[in-house]
């Protein structure tokens, strides 16, 4: 009998769909692998698996009961834990505190019986062979591998038989992930169902039974991890973007030749990235492709001189160049439009037009130093229309726009400028197709105009529909350039998660 039973659940987000007629099943005792790429639906699954998300439509049955969950408690009630790759943890109180937060137990007066629970959770300890006098140390003290085994713990003292693992050994070291196996090996043995959600086909045969992989927020396939090789994984992974393999996507621009436009040369920071060599050429786009953790907005960030690197070159337009804040590379003549649109990019609480003109208000600066106000809406004015941005006029706050309209604005705003290198980061993130396919439209326009421009994506799709190259990146290193129609997503996806590049 099946612990956790999910049928057709549907999630949309605004004109997003997340979720799109997912099934998913868990039975005890088996360890199930949930693959995708970043965006295809993952995060929202486990999110309502965990009540943090109500889905639209569709079904959740707990051991044959039909649950809705409207709030994670209710999800803990039923059995239901997860386990994140940085844990959610109160880093200041003691190890005893975060596993007992929410569930302490109380004598008379509610006062805490701080005895009674250390008794309850020793037992559990020593299934993890973790020692008793980890209770009273501050959580903030622990590596976070032994963080996620204070998790773990807090799940086995709610008694939780469905345990979810999101990408739990990104950030741990072998000797840690290698513990952490044989817990969750020790767990699925014990009748539990484990849920692990990884980018790391390496370690499927060695955690998993059973996979299903999920592309643009639907089930692409449900198999035994013994009948699948690592050819099937990613022709599954892929989706659409493999589907489309061999089509030409657009007229891919011809190869350039000289000088790039950008050019940095053995980046190094540490714990970032290591020897990363980009060339971005003119009247091209560039498009870098790679999974969470490779590395790929922290170098476009020392670019842009937010996170400078320790060593190595960048070069614009052939001079060493060595940005020490945002503001000097804007000066060079470097954009950059931030993954995180609500905070990193737009003045939510601001107009419209001063969100499309705060990177070229100095340009309308009359004599005194005073603003030119009729000048600076007829900017704004000017940049809505050509961007297509939907607002009832200027003076309307973005915070109130939908998600598509403020990336139009925050893309208005940095097109709008006079720059050699425009570098976009996830740039159609949470918008709808039709505001995702103007966008594109308006990257290729600016590249057909000369500019520059780094295309920045998650979206395998996305970046081989705008891309005339594409950098693969991997734990903070280039690991492949593909160029023109030899464009492989089979192959740009084998290099991103580790694959032997041969099974694509």
């Amino acid at each position: 009998m099946a612990l956790v039973e999910l049928k057709g659940i549907v999630k949309r987000f605004g004109g997003v769909v997340a979720l799109d007629g997912v099934d998913l099943t868990l039975v005890p005792g088996e360890t199930h692998a949930l693959l995708g790429e970043n965006g295809a639906g993952k995060s929202t699954l486990i999110r309502v698996m965990t009540g943090a998300v109500v889905p639209d439509e569709g079904s959740i049955t707990v051991g044959g009961t039909p649950c809705r969950f409207t709030h994670p408690a209710q999800a803990s009630a039923a059995g239901i834990a997860a386990v994140y790759q940085e844990p959610m943890i109160y880093p200041h109180l003691s190890v005893l505190e975060n596993i007992f937060a929410g569930a302490e137990m109380t004598g008379r007066f509610g006062i805490v019986r701080r005895g009674a629970m250390a008794a309850v959770v020793r037992p559990l300890l020593e299934q993890l062979d973790l020692p008793a006098s980890l209770l009273v140390r501050r959580m903030s003290s622990l590596s976070i591998g032994f963080q996620q085994m204070v998790l773990i713990t807090k799940a086995l003292m709610l008694n939780a038989q469905v345990i979810i693992f999101d990408e739990p050994t990104s950030i741990l070291s072998q000797a840690e992930t290698d513990r952490l196996f044989v817990i969750i090996e020790r767990l699925r043995r014990d009748g539990r169902a484990i849920v692990y959600i990884t980018h790391r086909l390496d370690e499927i045969r060695r955690i998993a039974s059973r996979v299903t992989v999920l592309t643009d927020g639907r089930v692409s396939g449900t198999a035994l991890t013994s009948d699948l090789d690592e050819a099937k994984l990613l022709t599954l992974m892929a989706g659409k973007a493999s589907r489309d393999y061999g089509k030409p996507l657009r007229d891919r621009a011809a190869p350039a030749h000289g000088t790039p436009a950008l050019r940095m040369a053995g980046l190094t920071r540490a714990g970032a990235y290591q020897n990363v060599d980009w060339d971005v050429p003119a009247g091209q786009v560039t498009g870098v492709y790679g999974l969470v953790g490779s590395g790929r907005s922290e170098v476009a960030l020392a670019a842009f001189g937010a996170l400078r690197p320790e060593r190595g070159t960048i070069a614009l337009q052939g001079r060493p160049i060595a940005p020490r804040d945002p503001a000097e590379a804007m000066r060079l003549g470097i954009g950059y439009l931030p993954e995180d649109r609500k905070l990193q990019g737009i003045f939510a609480t601001k107009p419209l037009e001063a969100n499309l003109t705060a990177g070229t208000i100095g340009r309308f600066r009359a004599r005194g130093g005073r603003l030119d106000f009729a000048g600076l809406r007829g900017e704004a004015l000017r940049l809505i229309g050509y961007y297509r941005i939907k607002a009832r006029d200027e003076t309307i706050g973005i915070g109130t726009l939908s998600g598509g309209n403020q990336q139009k604005a925050l893309f208005a705003r940095w097109a709008g400028q006079s720059l050699k290198v425009l570098i976009l980061d996830e740039p159609t993130r949470g918008i709808d197709i039709g505001t995702k396919a103007e966008i594109h439209d308006f990257i290729r326009d600016l590249a057909a105009g000369g500019l520059a421009v780094v295309v920045i994506s998650s979206d395998l799709p996305e970046v081989l529909a705008v891309s005339d190259r594409i950098i693969v990146m991997r734990r903070g290193s280039v690991v492949g350039v593909a160029e023109g129609a030899a464009m492989n997503a089979e192959a740009i996806l084998a290099s991103a998660v580790g694959a032997d590049a041969r099974a694509a």
